[in-house]
């Protein structure tokens, strides 16, 4: 039986539609790493993989007053990757606020500044001329002395400041006088990765964030009788805060449920921090690399709320 010629195109071309949906395009840069078996079309990774990782040791204070965040964080890179790294790509993610910085919504006035200002850098042994960076936005490419080798580590070592923003809130700011939000506050080596190398997008306040596996060691200083809210594990409650608030939280870690640690009352009498000049806070924690919202349970260990 002859097929009438209208319905013999429609079926053909059915079938050329049909052929065409099951080979989606695949992006070159992603070809390319099933070709090296750090990756596989299942989605798995490839007998290649690798990813790059970092141990950061962060000591920042805050003024609540003044709202200056400033520290020093000291890092140990390690390049897992088969590449010969030439330079560095750190992540100075508060530049959202910077003078002429790139964003996907308009910001108040008043909260556009200098940005992060880098007061010292070290690689290994070595300190370099700070003038001489070229800082994009949030963005601070840095060339090394001498290449990192594949297998070889780094230390480095960022002294830093700037002014957390007022208002204009993109996951961080002055909530109100006396309490802030303070996230993504040192800065950050970027994702070297095998598709596309260093990851260069800059941070308009609109996309998550891609970030390595990294172990984070911060201890955070602000005035007495400023409590510090922060994922991780405490390692010196006993010097920051008041006896009884110890053994509450002691209890609170010991059994289910919810346990008040500080209640209203507590903050009238303003007992709650060790009588000591200034309340530090040690914590210790382990990140992923895993997208999310900063939020106050999830943090990647590194966002304060003060």
């Amino acid at each position: 039986m002859k097929l009438p010629v209208t319905l013999l195109g429609v079926l053909l071309l059915a079938s050329a539609l049909c052929s065409f949906g099951q080979q989606l395009p695949v992006p070159l840069n992603l070809q390319a790493t099933y070709t090296k078996g750090t990756r596989s079309v299942t989605g798995q990774p490839g007998p290649n993989y690798w990813q790059n990782a970092a141990e950061y040791d962060i000591n920042v204070t805050f003024n609540p007053t003044t709202r200056r965040v400033a520290g020093t964080v000291d890092i140990v890179y390690r390049n897992a990757s088969p590449d010969s790294l030439r330079q560095l790509q750190f992540k100075l993610y508060p530049n959202l606020y910077q003078k002429g910085a790139p964003r996907a919504s308009r910001i108040s006035p008043k909260d556009v500044g200098d940005g992060v200002q880098i007061e010292a850098l070290r690689l290994g042994d070595q300190a370099q001329d700070v003038s001489k960076l070229r800082i994009q936005a949030t963005n601070m490419p840095v060339r090394l002395p001498k290449a990192l080798a594949p297998g070889g580590s780094l230390k480095v070592q960022v002294t830093y400041s700037y002014i957390l923003n007022k208002s204009s809130h993109t996951r961080t700011g002055e909530v109100e006088p006396g309490a802030a939000f303070v996230a993504y506050f040192f800065p950050r080596i970027a994702v070297y990765d095998d598709v596309d190398g260093w990851n260069v997008i800059e941070y308009n306040g609109s996309q998550e964030f891609y970030n390595d596996f990294c172990t984070f060691r911060a201890a955070i200083t602000v005035p007495r009788n400023f409590v510090v809210w922060a994922t991780g594990d405490l390692k010196n409650a006993s010097q920051v805060l008041g006896t009884k608030y110890v053994q509450r939280l002691t209890t609170a870690e010991q059994q289910d449920g919810t346990t008040s640690i500080i209640g209203p009352n507590d903050l009238k009498r303003q007992d709650i921090t060790a009588p000591n000049p200034k309340t530090l806070g040690a914590s210790r924690r382990r990140t992923s690399r895993t997208l999310c919202l900063p939020s106050p349970t999830i943090t990647y260990g590194r966002q304060a709320a003060l």
